[in-house]
C-alpha cells in the first residue's frame, strides 16, 4: 500500500506532467502538451477545494506522522491519480492497436483505484475523500478531454 500510495505523491506527479508537457511540446504536439499543463493546474484548484472545504483527516498514526498537514477533502492522491493516470490511459487507448490499448486501460484503472484505496489502508483519508478526489478528478479529465482535445 506504501507502493501504491507513492505513485500518488505530488513528488511523483508534478514531474511526471512537466516531463510530459515539455516533451510533447518539443514534439510540437501542442494539444497533448496543453493537456499536460491543464492537469498540472488542476492539481492546484484541488488545494483550494481542501482549503475551502476545510474537512479535518481522520485521527489515525499515520497522518499524526504526515510531515505536511493537510485538509483531508478532497484527496488529492486520488485526485491526481485520476487526473494524470487517466489522461495517459485515455492517450495510450486511442494510440495503442487492440489489444493493447484495453491493456493499458486495465492498468490506468488499478493504478487509479489502488492509489484511492491505499489512502484509506493507511489512514490517511476517509473513504468518502477518496470518492470525492475521483469524482473532483474526472469532471477535470473530462473537462481536459473535451475541450483540448489530445490525442498522439
Amino acid at each position: 500500500m506504501l507502493a501504491a500510495t507513492a505513485l500518488g505523491f505530488p513528488v511523483v506527479l508534478i514531474p511526471i506532467c512537466i516531463v510530459s508537457m515539455v516533451v510533447f511540446y518539443l514534439k510540437n504536439n501542442y494539444k497533448v502538451s496543453e493537456a499536460f499543463f491543464v492537469a498540472l493546474l488542476s492539481m492546484g484548484v484541488n488545494s483550494f477545494l481542501k482549503l475551502f472545504i476545510h474537512r479535518t483527516r481522520p485521527d489515525t498514526l499515520y497522518v499524526g506522522a504526515m510531515r505536511f498537514k493537510t485538509y483531508s477533502f478532497p484527496s488529492g492522491h486520488s485526485f491526481g491519480a485520476m487526473v494524470l493516470y487517466g489522461l495517459i490511459t485515455y492517450l495510450l487507448y486511442n494510440y495503442l492497436p487492440q489489444p493493447w490499448n484495453i491493456v493499458a486501460v486495465v492498468v490506468g484503472i488499478l493504478i487509479i483505484l489502488s492509489i484511492g484505496i491505499s489512502r484509506i489502508y493507511l489512514g490517511a483519508h476517509f473513504p468518502t475523500d477518496v470518492v470525492g478526489g475521483w469524482v473532483f478528478g474526472a469532471v477535470a479529465l473530462a473537462l481536459i478531454i473535451v475541450f483540448i482535445k489530445p490525442s498522439l
